[in-house]
């Protein structure tokens, strides 16, 4: 199963690389992080809510997508209800 995200209003952030999106008042972004000796290759997400907590993933997901899903989910005003699908 996969998560897909649901907002299609991630924009690419050319100053930082990766993407961002606006939800529900919070900042979300997602950013690729390069292999290294060690250390996994992927992407990882944070999510800033209104009041300047942030948020950020504690794994690293080979699609975007996936991220970008967590990401939405953290964000979303009753996680349980998100309306992120989980397909096969």
């Amino acid at each position: 199963m996969v998560k897909h995200p649901t907002v299609s209003a991630w924009q690419r952030d050319h100053e930082e690389g990766g993407y961002t999106a606006e939800l529900h008042g919070w900042t979300l972004r997602v950013r690729w992080i390069p292999e290294r000796p060690g250390e996994l290759r992927g992407f990882v997400w944070e999510a800033v809510d209104p009041s300047g907590n942030k948020v950020t993933s504690r794994e690293i997901h080979e699609e975007i997508e996936v991220a970008m899903a967590y990401a939405e989910e953290r964000a979303a005003p009753d996680p349980k209800k998100h309306e992120g699908k989980t397909v096969d």
